[in-house]
């Protein structure tokens, strides 16, 4: 690739997906209040319609943008980041992980809110896509 040739979807996610894994493994076993279950988030994500979007983390979260995110290759100045997000962390019941559907825009007005808390990273994802509509997005190219 280029050196400023924009990323293609399928190398954002298949960067995204080692980016869990590794994050995975580092916490994996580790007295840690973030839950090695990256991996498991970001493949139901890309097998979902958040597969049209390019995935970037920002902390324990999962997030989407309509092209390369910033700081990538290629990427644009007007990127439109979808509004919504998934968290995971080990909220859960006796400190298991929890993934957290949230609507609207991290760090910004108004405040996202909180739409399902579950144990299971394909029914997180399903609730966010259930939010597209909401959005205004029905599918992307």
């Amino acid at each position: 690739m280029e050196m400023n040739a924009p990323w293609s979807l399928a190398a954002a996610w298949d960067w995204m997906e080692e980016c869990a894994r590794s994050a995975d493994a580092a916490v994996r076993g580790a007295d840690s209040w973030v839950p090695p279950v990256a991996e498991e988030l970001v493949l139901a994500a890309r097998v979902s319609a958040l597969s049209q979007w390019y995935p970037f983390t920002s902390h324990n979260y999962l997030r989407f943008e309509d092209s390369p995110a910033f700081w990538t290759p290629g990427a644009q100045d007007d990127v439109n980041e979808l509004a919504g997000s998934i968290s995971f962390d080990t909220g859960g019941p006796n400190g298991h992980p929890s993934f957290r559907v949230w609507s609207g825009l991290l760090l910004r007005k108004p405040d996202p809110v909180l739409v399902l808390a579950t144990p299971n990273a394909v029914e997180a994802v399903d609730a966010l896509v259930g939010l597209l509509p909401a959005h205004g997005v029905e599918s992307r190219p």
